[in-house]
């Protein structure tokens, strides 16, 4: 199986991002930018495609749910902040899967 740059990107920038955030480490600005840069890259990558990779699915289907849980391990504003990130990440994610109503 091949792994497109795209991709290994979004794994690894996904992985960075819900490690410190899990780990009790903080929001990692750093991986936060890696990850948003790298949802856009997929999105982008995949926009054409009637189909994404599995890993890609696998990945989107965890950062709204995983980033949102991980919120409540801060208090205050720490905590709100990272759970007003969900819903930008969530604006990213719908990209990674937009349809082209057009090509319908």
């Amino acid at each position: 199986m091949t792994i497109s740059e795209e991709l290994r990107s979004l794994a690894g920038s996904w992985k960075a991002f819900d490690l410190s955030l899990r780990n009790n480490q903080g929001l990692d600005e750093q991986a936060l930018a890696a990850l948003k840069t790298s949802l856009e890259a997929c999105a982008s990558a995949w926009s054409n495609l009637d189909s994404i990779p599995r890993l890609g699915a696998n990945i989107l289907v965890d950062i709204v749910p995983a980033t949102e849980s991980n919120s409540h391990l801060y208090p205050g504003e720490a905590g709100e902040q990272i759970t007003a990130l969900v819903y930008e990440l969530q604006e990213l994610v719908w990209k990674c899967v937009e349809i082209d109503e057009s090509t319908l």
